[in-house]
Parts: C-alpha cells; sequence; structure tokens
C-alpha cells in the first residue's frame, strides 16, 4: 500500500503538468480568418492560405472553360476521384476539415472544381467550402476557402478564407473563431457541475432554437453531438467517454453561441 501512495504521488504532478499543457494548447489555438474583398478574376487566384508571401494554392481557368485547384508543393485539397476525374469537394458550412476526411489530393493531381454545367461539385454553387490541407515545414495546417460558381463554370468569385494555426488541428468549414469571445451577455452558458462523472447541465441566457452541441476531446475530435436542441437548457451524459478534458461548442444556424471547457472525473 505504502509503495502504491509513493507511486501516486510521483505521478499526480506529471499528470497535472500534461493537463495544463493540454489545455493550453487549446487556449491558444488560434484561426486565422482573412476577409478580402469578392475578387472574379479573369483567369486564376494565388491563394496564400497563411499570408506568408508564398503561393499554396492556384485557383485557376485552363483553356476548356473548366475551372482548377492546384496545390503548390506539397499542399492539397480534399476531394473525390469519378470517372477518371479528381473532383475537390463543395463544402457547406459546419463540416469538419482535418486528416479524417481521408481522400487528399496534392499538386500531382490537379482537381476540377467546375467545367461545364454538370461536371464537379462546384457548378452553380454559392458560399460553398474548398477544404485544404497546408504543408509548412514538418506541420500540417488544415483551412477553408470560400467561393462561389456560375452555373455555366465561366467565372468564380472568391470570398474569404481561415486556417486553423495549431498544427493537425481540425477546423470547420466557415469557422473564423474558436468562439471564446464570443460569450456576450445575451448569449453566455453556465456549466454545472464542472468537472462532472455521470451528466452535467449546460444553461443559456437565451432561447435556442435547432441548436447543435458537440463535445471534442483534447485532440479536436468530435467525440459526441446532440442536435434539434431548444429552450434554456442541455443535459449531456458521458455515456462511455473517459476522464479528461473536452471542449463543448454550442452553435445555432452556423453561428457559434458559446465554446466551453469540461472535465470528466472518475
Amino acid at each position: 500500500m505504502e509503495t502504491k501512495r509513493i507511486f501516486l504521488k510521483k505521478v499526480a504532478p506529471v499528470c497535472f503538468l500534461l493537463l495544463v499543457f493540454i489545455f493550453n494548447s487549446k487556449l491558444y489555438s488560434q484561426i486565422i480568418y482573412t476577409d478580402i474583398p469578392d475578387t472574379t478574376p479573369n483567369a486564376s487566384y494565388a491563394l496564400d492560405l497563411n499570408n506568408d508571401a508564398v503561393v499554396d494554392f492556384i485557383i485557376e481557368f485552363d483553356l476548356s472553360d473548366r475551372v482548377l485547384c492546384k496545390p503548390q508543393n506539397n499542399n492539397a485539397y480534399s476531394g473525390d476521384f469519378v470517372d477518371g476525374i479528381h473532383l475537390p469537394w463543395a463544402l457547406s458550412p459546419a463540416n469538419s476539415i482535418c486528416d479524417s476526411l481521408v481522400t487528399w489530393y496534392d499538386s500531382n493531381n490537379p482537381g476540377t472544381m467546375a467545367w461545364g454545367t454538370d461536371t464537379g461539385y462546384w457548378v452553380g454553387e454559392t458560399n460553398k467550402y474548398l477544404a485544404l490541407k497546408l504543408i509548412v515545414g514538418t506541420n500540417t495546417y488544415y483551412g477553408w476557402a470560400r467561393l462561389d460558381f456560375l452555373a455555366t463554370s465561366t467565372s468564380f468569385t472568391i470570398k474569404d478564407y481561415a486556417y486553423e494555426s495549431t498544427p493537425n488541428a481540425c477546423i470547420e468549414s466557415g469557422q473564423t473563431t474558436l468562439g471564446i469571445n464570443e460569450n456576450t451577455a445575451e448569449n453566455s452558458i453556465s456549466i454545472f457541475p464542472n468537472p462532472f462523472f455521470s451528466s452535467t447541465t449546460i444553461k443559456t441566457n437565451g432561447y435556442l432554437k435547432n441548436a447543435t452541441l458537440t463535445l471534442y476531446n483534447s485532440y479536436g475530435q468530435t467525440v459526441k453531438q446532440e442536435k434539434n436542441i431548444s429552450g434554456k437548457t442541455v443535459s449531456l451524459s458521458r455515456d462511455n467517454l473517459p476522464n479528461g478534458l473536452y471542449f463543448i461548442r454550442l452553435t445555432e444556424e452556423s453561428k457559434i453561441i458559446a465554446v466551453e471547457k469540461i472535465i470528466i472525473t472518475n
């Protein structure tokens, strides 16, 4: 028994430091968002996702009125491969962009975003998001660019873009902030108990309608999600989740209401 107590005394500080490290990594995590004047180029647009004066992607018309996404260097886009053609996804808001998308294509496989009136996921789409992977040195970052396309594929408009500045961290399409500074008096939340063992209750100042509660682990992976939430209180059950640090994000109509940390204990 004495040996066990000595072991726990030695391990406890290490566990505490690990918890602090994980929390601080999330605390200083930042989404770098760039809002540009809506741009409709005649031929191509050179996208510098992290604004370091290096072109990361080129969105380009070719001679056959086809719009291509051309990753530069080791960067990549996420998409599909159909009938011998690489097709970048046209994502709706709030889709998770990270390595779990699985299908990433680099500069060896330019993607056909739109071609004519029926080829590509981008034909005639507005306010859709291109999933992007950025490689800088040994680090990998994930981001998005928002674009509109004409139904004839003869013109596109790029509106804004963003990336998560923490290596390997996920970002959602359309996400411009972690939401920590968005807890205004109108939409602040409280969580009790926190830490919790089996369940906790989340209360909001404002009335929710068709909201979504998403629970992330410390690696930014989605581990639980509750949809179609209405009212001012939300009950969150632990189920089979292991103890540890988590983050909850509450959204309503693609708008982030709040992001808070919670701790599950044994």
